[in-house]
Order: structure tokens, then C-alpha cells, then sequence
């Protein structure tokens, strides 16, 4: 909760996270990177603790959109500490789950994308996963690794195979199916 010690930060898009502390998201997302490799979204109710302690200035935190922030008190140095730690031991979970996506076939990367997209701030109905529209499809093809062109001939792909619906959103068909291909991953059919 915003006080008078702690005030509201406005961020549009595309603009960064640049001091150093701990965070929470008030409304929007915040898109954790390091240059032009994608680790991880952050949605409304997350905190960020920003550090340099480990990682220096490679990892970023940026606006995906309108977003609006707030700086935490520090409540005590070992509170802190301890989120710190829990922090780095995520981020380190979410870069190596990076390195593995980025080991897979373009088909499959994208596939990993769109799933861990979906975790993370994903709307679950009716069997279906809907992504809410954060990133531009030249973004997700970017994160992906590949050119728009070949990430929307997936898209089509993947439409075609009832691994997506139709329509100009992203929206992941039969969760189920895509949490059991993700866990054991084999070639999408």
C-alpha cells in the first residue's frame, strides 16, 4: 500500500525500473529481461527487488504498458536479506529454465513461450488459457528468437492443430493438454 513515504510511480511503456529496492506492482506489467532475452512477467500484486548485489545491472525490469508502482519500506535489513536471497534463487530457477527453452526447435521455443506467458499471467477458462494482449507480436517473436513472419506461420500452425483458437488473441486450447506437453514435452501434433 502506497503511503506518504512511499509514492505511487507511473511508468508507460517501455520505460525502466532504475533504482535500486524493493517494489510492488500496483496495476500493469512489468517484464523482467536481460537485453533482449526474455525471463519472466510480472503482473499486478508481485513485488521486484532490484539489486545489483548479484547480478549488476543485467537484469531489467520494464513497463509492458501503463504501469504504475511503489517503493516498499524497508521494514529491517534481515526481512530484506531474506527476500534478496529468494529473489536471486528465482531468478536464477527462471535462467536456467531460459537456457533449456532456448536449446528447443523455433517451434517448440515459441510453444515454451506461450505457456510460460500463460502461467504467469494467464486467465484460465473453460479448459482454455487466455493471454492477456501485453506484448506486440513483434515482441513475442523477439523473446522467441525468430522473425514475426515465422511466429505468426506457427501461430497458423498451431490454429491449425487445436493447439490455439482462432482470432487475434493468444488463447491456449485445452490447458490440460498443454500443461501434460510441456511437462513431458514430445513433437506437437
Amino acid at each position: 500500500m502506497a503511503t506518504n513515504d512511499s509514492p505511487v510511480l507511473e511508468l508507460k511503456k517501455g520505460e525502466f525500473i532504475r533504482e535500486y529496492g524493493e517494489y510492488t506492482i500496483l496495476h500493469g506489467y512489468i517484464v523482467c529481461r536481460t537485453g533482449n532475452h526474455f525471463i519472466k512477467i510480472l503482473r499486478e500484486g508481485q513485488f521486484i527487488i532490484t539489486e545489483t548485489t548479484m547480478f549488476g545491472d543485467a537484469i531489467q525490469f520494464q513497463a509492458q504498458g501503463n504501469a504504475r508502482i511503489t517503493r516498499l519500506p524497508m521494514v529491517s535489513p534481515s526481512d530484506f536479506l531474506q527476500k534478496q536471497n529468494q529473489t536471486q534463487a528465482s531468478m536464477i530457477q527462471a535462467l536456467t529454465c531460459q537456457l533449456n527453452i532456448y536449446a528447443l526447435p523455433v517451434k517448440q521455443r515459441i510453444m515454451a513461450l506461450l505457456y510460460q506467458i500463460a502461467c504467469e499471467i494467464g486467465i484460465c477458462q473453460l479448459n482454455n488459457c487466455y493471454i492477456p494482449t501485453v506484448m506486440t507480436q513483434v515482441e513475442l517473436a523477439k523473446y522467441a528468437h525468430c522473425t514475426r513472419e515465422y511466429l505468426n506461420g506457427v501461430r497458423k500452425e498451431l490454429i491449425e492443430s487445436g493447439w490455439l483458437a482462432t482470432g487475434r488473441e493468444w488463447t491456449l486450447k485445452d490447458w490440460r493438454r498443454w500443461k501434460e506437453y510441456m511437462n513431458h514435452p514430445t513433437p506437437p501434433s
